[in-house]
């Protein structure tokens, strides 16, 4: 039997709420305690209600004042090593607070502002009491939407510069300012920074900080960037050392330095002797990769956690009644991880 989405109260509240770009619960108050609205934000609500021609009931009054207990995880992709582990340690937290997951692969390659729209009404509709966004492929667009949607959203292992979005990360910034100054304090003048071709909001950050390390030394940045997929490196590589090659290379992506490690090897190179290698994620590459690799540890279960534990504050408060002061951007905790690949 067909159902006529216009019958489905579900619906019709939550296409308020994305309208208005308010939560459920605001909605529900509109049309049962009114006067705990401001005058703006309710005259809003009260006008798209109107026009939609809206009609509460029962059922739609208890959606908006209950939690579903489910999470939507988004990402980018999952053959990315880093985003397995995160995913693995965001479902290990929401399994301690008995919330279930709903994951979300975002294809950016297929991005347009009309599917992205798509994209987020999907979420949205699958009735969430909240979003961990693992994707670092983040534009004005996406902030918008995330700005507007009805569910607390939590940017996971990202960060922007909007201080109205919450984020949880490490200091990517920082993170890389401070392994660029230590590997110029052992002697090396020769750094490079090895990202990647498409654009990403975390690797911007990581060049920002490499970037000032050396100027503050009086070195001269060399940024190269090179496709995502380390398959295609090989070729760019060797390329690359014909003509001359670094002291040190930090690389934005552990899988990129692994490949990278193979090219200087095969280019008749030794590493850490010749070319020292750093990585930025400490993912499952940088244990295979012979020498073993260097890392930035992004702790991947402590960022889960810590998004898990926002995300539930932000739920809680989009419930209540009362302004709820939540600090909206944190840092976890990084550390370097010495291993074969730096002297």
């Amino acid at each position: 039997m067909k159902i006529d989405s216009k019958m489905n109260n579900q619906t019709t509240i939550m296409e308020v709420a994305l309208a208005a770009g308010v939560s459920l619960a605001t909605v529900s108050r509109v049309t049962n305690h009114p006067e705990k609205v401001k005058k703006e934000t309710r005259e809003k609500i009260e006008r798209i209600i109107k026009e939609k021609g809206y009609k509460p009931n029962l059922n739609a009054k208890s959606l908006a004042s209950s939690k579903s207990t489910t999470v939507a995880v988004v990402v980018p992709e999952l053959a990315r090593s880093s985003i397995g582990g995160m995913v693995d340690g965001i479902a290990a937290c929401a399994q301690k607070r008995n919330y279930l997951l709903r994951l979300f692969v975002h294809h950016a390659g297929d991005a347009n502002e009309e599917n992205e729209e798509e994209f987020w009404s999907t979420i949205l509709s699958s009735v969430v009491d909240g979003i961990l966004f693992v994707d670092d492929e983040i534009n004005q667009e996406k902030i918008d939407l995330i700005k507007k949607s009805y569910a607390p959203v939590v940017l996971t292992s990202v960060e922007c510069n909007d201080e109205e979005v919450p984020s949880v990360s490490i200091n990517y910034f920082k993170a890389v300012y401070e392994i660029t100054k230590e590997m110029i304090s052992r002697g090396n003048k020769k750094i490079w920074i090895i990202s990647t071709v498409r654009k990403y909001l975390v690797n911007d950050l990581k060049i920002n900080g490499y970037k000032k390390a050396m100027e503050e030394a009086g070195l001269t940045p060399e940024v190269k960037y090179v496709p995502g997929n380390p398959e295609l490196n090989s070729t760019i590589f060797k390329e690359m050392f014909e003509q001359d090659h670094p002291e040190v290379a930090i690389v934005v992506r552990d899988s990129i330095a692994t490949s990278l490690v193979n090219a200087v090897v095969n280019s008749g190179l030794k590493v850490p002797d010749d070319v020292q290698v750093i990585g930025c994620q400490n993912a499952r590459y940088s244990e295979l990769s012979r020498p073993s690799l260097t890392c930035i540890n992004t702790p991947i279960f402590d960022l889960g956690e810590a998004a898990m534990d926002l995300l539930m504050e932000l739920i809680d408060a989009n419930q209540s009644e009362e302004p709820v002061n939540i600090d909206v951007k944190k840092y976890v905790d990084y550390n370097i991880v010495w291993r074969e690949s730096t002297k």
